[in-house]
């Protein structure tokens, strides 16, 4: 049965469509010293890399146990992260607003909660514009961020992956968000199929043996962004840009990696051998015990299964083909060398996607715009590498949920190199971006809070819950200061509740601990609130910024 906010919200997403016509403004335009913003957005990228692995619960901790080697995989893997995240302030605890490419993308760029639009999932790569509803396209007339900008005197230039989509110009959102628009080409050449990826999965080798990561599509992409900052002009074929002198400049750069198929240039490969990772039975049993505490509901989107007596079993995912495909080639060990092969081909992708932000840094360090832009990366979600019996996203666990979030902004100087653990969402970029700016929203249901306060004390006091949402309106997670509620199909039978401080990898459900009940009614209060607060808020001013150096 469905809550009352589960049949409210399409009515309003549906509505609320004759409001946004045009984007209109609350008010005007504030008058102010305007930053530029490089956007830089990372597919399918796990909280895994530098910044994180040494976090409580960090999944690299588990395949490489050895602090020391952690801490050179690590380095290895996103070095250049490492140098962005000196220059500002990385959040630890930022979260998706669904944990999918479609809905994460959308929710971002118009600032508007998948359950109040209904784009909950990939709806089959659907452009968010024409997803239909009910009879409506809620997001039809709906205004992005970059396109807000444009109207409003900025440059607003991109290639790659930042909506769902990149092939096509219309699907770009080109005519709407974007000054100018290209799908950069490229390629390290042939691919080479790793014999330990199954049939539904698919990760290997691209190019020669000399072939390196600065012949990959993405890192072209990155190139072209680069030298379009630093040379103030950039041309893909036909497509030429060019920076305007005088106007503020919003530049989005897509990167399609680590997104499967998990394929990469020898030289990324060989920075992470199977050898030295640990991953053994044990780790494999730990993982399938978990299923022990969970909802029925929760069982769909994974590998966990219990038999009939209610034991824990390993049940169907596209993870646990991977170990049954590597036994098919090594009775022995062949389902955890698989599970290595998988890991290693993730790995070396979450690098490519480290040095081609590498080369967007260098482009703007050698520009005369570095002390003027703002750099703000984003991972559009998480990725379970076995946690949970799983492989992907498309859970409401923090494997799927939580995502890398680094804002650098050079006039706010208190915060470099600090780490923020508030619950942040990737819904909070819309309002940052346009109070950085000094800009008021556009008239549309923003749901999320200018982050300024965080940047400049990343430590300050940050009250608020985060939620995302995943397959229908009916499903949700919250997460209010320590504790995490996920609620299945709009049912408090289908609950769970960790407390993240203690158990970080959310192993232990307490939904249905006597001494919790209190605390998750709380939560499940809370969290009709936030979806109703995301439903129905038309528009809050920003606030003029004042930095300080």
């Amino acid at each position: 049965m469905r809550s009352q906010h589960s049949c409210s919200a399409w009515p309003i997403a549906i509505m609320i469509t004759c409001l946004w016509v045009g984007g209109t403004c609350l008010g005007t335009e504030k008058q102010s010293g305007t930053q530029n913003v490089l956007m830089i957005a990372i597919d399918d990228l796990k909280t895994i890399g530098s910044l994180y692995s040494d976090e409580p619960g960090n999944f690299l901790k588990r395949v490489y146990p050895d602090d020391d080697r952690r801490t050179q995989i690590a380095k290895r893997m996103t070095p250049n992260l490492t140098r962005l995240a000196a220059r500002g302030v990385t959040f630890t605890n930022a979260h998706c607003a669904a944990p999918a490419c479609n809905p994460s993308r959308a929710a971002l760029m118009t600032g508007i909660r998948p359950h109040v639009s209904g784009l909950t999932t990939n709806a089959g790569g659907v452009f968010f514009r024409d997803y239909e509803i009910n009879g409506g396209k809620p997001l039809e007339n709906v205004t992005t961020l970059p396109q807000w900008l444009r109207e409003h005197g900025w440059y607003t230039a991109t290639t790659g992956k930042i909506f769902h989509t990149m092939g096509s110009y219309r699907q770009a959102d080109g005519e709407r968000s974007w000054s100018n628009w290209t799908n950069v080409p490229g390629s390290a050449g042939r691919k080479r199929r790793d014999p330990f990826s199954p049939k539904t999965l698919d990760w290997g080798v691209e190019g020669d043996r000399d072939s390196t990561y600065r012949d990959l599509n993405d890192y072209h992409k990155a190139d072209f962004i680069a030298d379009l900052i630093e040379f103030g002009h950039s041309a893909d074929g036909d497509e030429k840009f060019s920076l305007p002198k005088n106007q503020p400049f919003f530049i989005a750069c897509g990167l399609f990696r680590p997104h499967l198929p998990f394929y990469s240039t020898q030289d990324l490969l060989d920075l992470f051998p199977t050898e030295e990772m640990t991953i053994d039975q044990a780790l494999l049993d730990e993982f399938m015990n978990d299923a022990d505490d969970l909802p029925n509901a929760a069982l769909r989107w994974c590998g966990l299964a219990v038999d009939e007596k209610g034991h824990p079993v390993i049940g169907r995912d596209r993870f646990v083909e991977i170990l049954e495909h590597g036994k098919s080639i090594d009775p022995v060990d062949g389902k955890f060398l698989g599970w290595k092969r998988m890991l290693q081909h993730y790995f070396a992708s979450c690098a490519i996607a480290d040095r081609c932000v590498g080369r967007l840094l260098d482009g703007l360090d050698h520009s005369p715009y570095r002390d003027r832009t703002t750099v703000i990366l984003w991972s559009d979600h998480g990725y379970h590498l076995g946690e949970k019996l799983h492989e992907t996203k498309f859970t409401l666990w923090n494997d799927a949920t939580n995502v890398n979030l680094v804002i650098a902004d050079p006039q706010i100087k208190q915060g470099h190199g600090r780490k923020c653990e508030a619950a942040v969402s990737l819904l909070d970029l819309f309002p940052t971006v346009c109070g950085q700016s000094n800009l008021e929203l556009p008239r549309q249901p923003i749901a999320g809070r200018d982050l300024a306060s965080l940047l400049s004390n990343p430590n300050a006091h940050w009250p608020h819950s985060v939620i995302c949402t995943y397959e229908s309106v009916s499903n949700h997670m919250l997460i209010r200061g320590h504790y995490k509620l996920i609620r299945y199909d709009d049912r408090d039978d289908q609950i769970e509740l960790y407390d993240l401080k203690n158990d970080p990898e959310e192993f232990i459900n307490l939904a249905h601990q006597p001494e919790y009940k209190e605390l998750v009614n709380e939560l499940l209060i809370d969290l009709q609130q936030e979806l109703r607060r995301g439903e129905s808020r038309q528009s809050e001013q920003s606030v003029p910024r004042t930095t300080t150096n």
